[in-house]
């Protein structure tokens, strides 16, 4: 794995350049999206011990992820959504079934594709279709994302806190594409009823930045009979990095995947 490491605040950021496949002679697919200015350092642990439980898994880096904030800043929401619709209508043309798993803005994105795709389940974690600041996001970001490009990541989160974490991907909002995923996320919301795959959705008590009520929002927005809720109480936002709760995370994944695969 090509991590790239350097220094941010005392703390290290945490990147990856790299797509990841495992277990790629299984007809049991598992599309895995990771969250926004993130890479597949989110997801790739995640990938590879779901390809150690027997699934097809791959682990990829959305358009303007990976890479740099300036490429972020230019990517489309049609970007994102072709990207990841061409994704998984490859991994259909090759396996039986079908899974996703998609986290913070990958969690939108595993929505919109639920929507799209006879899918055989999904898990949506982290989700964010409300946003923590709604004046920054919903006013302040479409007027000036175009003269204000980048905000710092630490200013997310309260004084108290903000020098004890780790920031993963890039270390700013890239504005112009946060400015797209609030645009995906007005989208999708108009499109959970259309979901009805059968659906885990995932979330952590303590969340610093997606809020709880997007539990209730996806839980109670999609249409699927089959659909449970799974709350953390020691991970943060990252659900599937190294974390005190990564083991019950990734245990209830495959438990649930097992579930439906074998019916």
């Amino acid at each position: 794995m090509e991590i790239i490491e350097g220094k941010l605040n005392r703390k290290m950021e945490y990147f990856d350049t790299k797509n990841y496949e495992f277990n790629t002679e299984c007809k049991n697919g598992v599309y895995i999206i990771h969250g926004f200015t993130n890479s597949t350092y989110e997801t790739r642990e995640l990938a590879e011990y779901l390809g150690n439980q027997g699934f097809y898994t791959h682990a990829i880096n959305l358009p303007g992820h990976g890479t740099t904030p300036e490429d972020c800043n230019r990517v489309k929401i049609t970007d994102w959504l072709e990207f990841t619709e061409q994704g998984v209508a490859e991994m259909s043309a090759r396996c039986d079934k079908v899974y996703v798993i998609g986290i913070s803005m990958g969690s939108v994105l595993a929505l919109h594709l639920s929507s799209v795709f006879p899918l055989n389940g999904a898990v949506f974690a982290s989700t964010v279709l409300k946003f923590k600041d709604y004046f920054s996001t919903q006013i302040f970001t479409p007027i000036f994302h175009r003269l204000v490009p980048y905000r710092d990541k630490r200013l997310s989160y309260k004084k108290n806190v903000r020098d004890s974490l780790n920031y993963y991907g890039y270390k700013v909002w890239p504005l112009s594409a946060l400015n797209e995923m609030r645009k995906l996320t007005n989208q999708v919301k108009k499109e959970l009823h259309k979901i009805k795959c059968p659906a885990l959705v995932l979330h952590s008590e303590i969340d610093l930045l997606a809020l709880q009520e997007n539990i209730s929002i996806v839980y109670d927005g999609i249409s699927s009979d089959i659909k449970e809720k799974f709350i953390v109480k020691q991970a943060n936002h990252n659900l599937f990095i190294t974390n005190p709760d990564q083991d019950l995370i990734f245990k209830k994944i495959t438990s649930f995947f097992n579930q439906l695969r074998n019916n």
